[in-house]
């Protein structure tokens, strides 16, 4: 069994049609290449269903999707992923995104495109120069029906070449349940370029 599952691990899982999202502590690590979780609040898991397991270690973000391999009350056992490629270990996921969107500050409307995103933060193009140090808010729609609400604090701007300022940025408020949907689209959004 790889180390990136260890007993007492906290992990929030997420069923693949981000229907439940509930925290889960490892507690048997099995030579079987499966793992015992425990849900800390009785949440509704069937076995064979497809989850998504999210952990923050030493090293960063560890996200993997997997399988239910079979549900006892709040024990849930979860096969582990056999391809290395379905375990990321990195701050966090990042995506190109190239999607419009309309920032706020201080009754100051900005237009911007976000090139890409991760669960700490995006990378934005526009015409207007962003301050390093003022708090800016937009809302994103990632698909469907996944919205994203969020303040954030731009780090870096600079100056490029088509005179537009490209600005990366770290998110400063924002919720746990935004960030956890934002590490499974870009997980899925990997998976996907993986598989082509």
């Amino acid at each position: 069994m790889s180390t990136s599952v260890v007993k007492d691990q906290e992990f929030i899982i997420i069923s693949s049609e981000v229907t439940n999202a509930a925290k889960a502590t490892v507690t048997e690590v099995f030579d079987d290449e499966s793992f015992n979780l425990e849900l800390k609040t009785q949440e509704r898991y069937s076995s064979g269903e497809q989850v998504d397991l999210f952990a923050v270690s030493g090293s960063g973000v560890i996200c993997l999707s997997s399988e239910l391999k079979s549900v006892d009350g709040k024990i849930l056992t979860v096969l582990k992923p056999y391809k290395e490629k379905d375990i990321q270990r990195r701050e966090y996921l990042r995506v190109e995104l190239n999607k419009n969107i309309l920032i706020y500050t201080e009754g100051k409307t900005i237009r911007a495109t976000v090139l890409d995103i991760s669960a700490g933060g995006v990378c934005i193009i526009s015409d207007t120069k962003m301050e390093t140090d003022v708090d800016y808010k937009f809302d994103i729609n990632l698909e469907k029906d996944i919205s994203i609400s969020c303040k954030f604090r731009p780090i870096r701007v600079n100056l490029e070449e088509d005179n537009k300022y490209k600005v990366s940025g770290k998110f400063k408020l924002i919720k746990n349940i935004d960030r956890v949907a934002i590490m499974q689209f870009c997980m899925k959004k990997v998976s996907e370029m993986q598989n082509k």
